[in-house]
């Protein structure tokens, strides 16, 4: 009998961060990561971390290819035009995803008025409309693969949004309505697209233990949030992998904030 492939998740922003945690989680569940970042070296040293996938015995060079986590190291902004074609050639069985994972972003800590023009399109640009996009060539491109091992057949997008993109907050604006775009990206997409056998869904992290957050006050900020603490970068993946496999999450918004958004 023939050995399936495995299945195949695409992640921007997958060197670090929520971005390298879902991938470890998706690779430990026997999925094919490819990350995309901008640094070669940090993406590099991702794979390194991630559970290798075992080999049928009988695989030749060409279906090994299937068994192997891979990266694309380039700008998010213009990557999927300059670096993906050449990556993941649309007519080769290996660049077909069943699941894309937007996670990508960067963050801000200036006061509004302060900042200048190119700064804010950068936020924006990076954390949504390469997001967008990106998308946009994925689904076009007929890179998703269906996902026969769910009844309902349908392939799966995961955005990675933020609380103050709900909330706001001082001196977030740019990164705030970057993330609240998000959230109207995730949902008019899904509305879209649940015709055409492809679930759209997005996580709201609150504040997560990550190199954005480093800098942060965290002792007064866990004074504010009911549970106490920050979240881990883990337990956001555990949101990415259950939305990418529950057949019924469509335009679900799973806010993971430790009941900081209730207050």
């Amino acid at each position: 009998m023939a050995t399936s492939r495995p299945r195949h998740v695409l992640i921007t922003g997958g060197s670090r961060g929520i971005g390298l945690a879902i991938a470890q989680l998706f690779a430990k569940n026997a999925y094919r990561c490819t990350l995309i970042s901008r640094s070669e070296t940090s993406l590099q040293a991702a794979l390194s971390t991630l559970s290798p996938l075992p080999q049928p015995p009988d695989s030749d060079a060409e279906s090994a290819q299937h068994y192997r986590h891979a990266y694309i190291a380039g700008d998010i902004s213009t990557i999927w035009t300059t670096k993906l074609p050449d990556a993941l050639p649309r007519s080769a069985p290996t660049s077909k995803i069943d699941v894309l994972v937007n996670c990508a972003g960067m963050s801000q800590a200036l006061v509004f008025k302060t900042m200048d023009p190119h700064a804010i399109d950068q936020i924006v640009t990076t954390n949504l409309t390469a997001m967008m996009v990106g998308t946009k060539v994925l689904l076009r491109g007929r890179y998703f693969r269906k996902m026969e091992r769910q009844k309902d057949g349908a392939a799966s997008i995961v955005n990675v949004s933020s609380l103050l993109g709900l909330k706001g907050g001082y001196g977030a604006v740019a990164y705030a309505a970057s993330k609240a775009g998000v959230l109207g990206f995730t949902r008019a997409l899904a509305t879209e697209y649940a015709s055409h056998e492809v679930r759209v869904n997005a996580i709201v992290p609150g504040y997560i233990t990550t190199d954005m957050t480093k800098k942060l006050d965290e002792d007064a900020l866990n004074m504010r949030i009911p549970l106490g603490r920050f979240g881990k970068p883990e337990e956001v993946a555990k949101a990415a992998l259950f939305l990418a496999e529950n057949g019924y999450a469509h335009n679900c918004v799973l806010g993971l904030d430790g009941g900081l958004s209730a207050v």
